[in-house]
């Protein structure tokens, strides 16, 4: 099972506040951002929790004003997931329910038929 960060570090500024402090968005397949806005610089964690047995798979701490992951969650296996922001009390909380589909299909082929 892995998980692979693609990106880090603080995410430019803007110039107005964001309607709500975390935003989740899928950028691509199995890939999500997430954008944190912290003005009051409190402190602040994201955690990928397994919600089966609340397993902790990864987990960043800021108190920059600003700042998010890029987590690409292709490699873990089917279940259930949360992704947790922490900022100060309040607690946000995405489910994120990742499920291997597979298609079977049957056709008939025509195959020459050998004479004897």
């Amino acid at each position: 099972m892995g998980l692979l960060v693609l990106g880090k570090g603080q995410l430019a500024t803007a110039q107005q506040a964001p309607a709500q402090p975390v935003t989740v968005a899928q950028t691509a397949d199995f890939v999500y951002t997430v954008r944190v806005s912290n003005p009051a610089r409190q402190l602040g964690r994201l955690q990928l929790v397994r919600t089966t047995d609340g397993a902790v798979l990864y987990q960043k701490s800021s108190s920059d004003g600003s700042f998010g992951e890029k987590l690409n969650v292709r490699n873990l296996a089917d279940g259930r997931y949360a992704l947790v922001v922490k900022l100060g009390t309040d607690t946000h909380r995405f489910g994120l329910d990742l499920q291997t589909t597979q298609t079977r299909s049957a056709s008939l082929l025509s195959l020459a038929t050998a004479q004897r």
